[in-house]
This record gives structure tokens, C-alpha cells and sequence, in this order.
């Protein structure tokens, strides 16, 4: 069931799906609708779900739901459904691989040796802004969703 974002618990998982390009605001629109139809039918051994979703930046499709109610069958079908509509509406996504970095406030995507090189290179800094894409519930969506590359993952191959 599809509940304002203000209505799920902080320990509501998400799951991140990385855009290739920026939506249209077309797009947004026709995906919003899709997306909030997901969550209305969202259901878990014939038990409703109670989820919502963001699209961030008109890059990242994130979707929360109660994780306690969520099987891993239903989460299998809601990524099929992820790419079938990404499929129908021709958005293209990327590899989770992939890490958002904000260069002048637009974002780019790199892989983590490319963004090694970038600093050893000096176009972009310890205090460079990132997407944190290992966030895995609301509390840490809310709380760390955009973090300064010396306070993620990538500090450990970056001494």
C-alpha cells in the first residue's frame, strides 16, 4: 500500500536504482504514476506492503517498504517490474556499480578507480560530494544520502 513517505518507519528498507540519464520531466510524471501504482499493489504472501519512492536528482528511483513484511519473492518481482518499466518507457539504468559524484553540482557517474584517479589527479577532493548508494533504510536515506567522499566506503582505498 502506498503510504506518504512521512508515514513509513525510519527501519524502512530501500532499494536504489541508478538512472543512465536524467529524466525528462515527461518522464517523471508517466514513472511517478507507474511508481506509486507499484506500491499500491505491492504485496508479500498475500499481505499488502506498505511502501512509498523517490526519484532524486531525476537520477535515482529509491523504493521503501516495511522490510519486516517484505520476502524475498516479492522483492524479485518488484525489481522485474522495475525494468519492465524502465523498459516500456525507454530509461536506460545504470550498473549499481556506479557512484554518483557532484562536480559544480551536477552529477556524474564513475566507477571507483576512476574516482581514485580523479583525486589523484586533484579534479576532485576528499570533501567532494557524493551519492551514498549503501544507505539501506529511511533513517540513513534522511541522514547520509549525499556524504563527503572522506566519510564513505571509498576512504579504505584512498590512503
Amino acid at each position: 500500500m502506498y503510504l506518504k513517505f512521512r508515514n513509513l518507519t525510519q527501519e524502512a528498507r530501500c532499494w536504489i536504482y541508478i538512472l543512465k540519464s536524467p529524466l525528462t520531466n515527461t518522464l517523471v510524471k508517466e514513472l511517478n504514476f507507474e511508481l506509486e501504482r507499484i506500491c499500491d499493489s505491492w504485496v508479500s504472501h498475500g499481505k499488502t506492503i506498505n511502501s512509498n519512492y523517490k526519484i532524486i536528482d531525476k537520477q535515482f528511483i529509491i523504493l521503501f517498504a516495511e522490510e519486516n513484511d517484505v520476502s524475498g519473492c516479492s522483492i524479485d518481482s518488484i525489481n522485474k517490474e522495475i525494468m519492465r518499466i524502465s523498459n516500456v518507457l525507454g530509461i536506460s539504468l545504470n550498473p549499481n556499480s556506479k557512484i554518483g559524484i557532484f562536480k559544480k553540482e551536477i552529477i556524474h557517474f564513475y566507477d571507483k578507480n576512476e574516482i581514485i584517479d580523479l583525486i589523484r589527479k586533484n579534479e576532485i577532493s576528499f570533501s567532494t560530494i557524493m551519492v551514498n548508494t549503501t544507505v539501506r533504510n529511511k533513517n540513513e536515506f534522511e541522514s547520509s544520502w549525499k556524504i563527503q567522499i572522506k566519510d564513505s566506503w571509498l576512504k579504505t582505498f584512498l590512503r
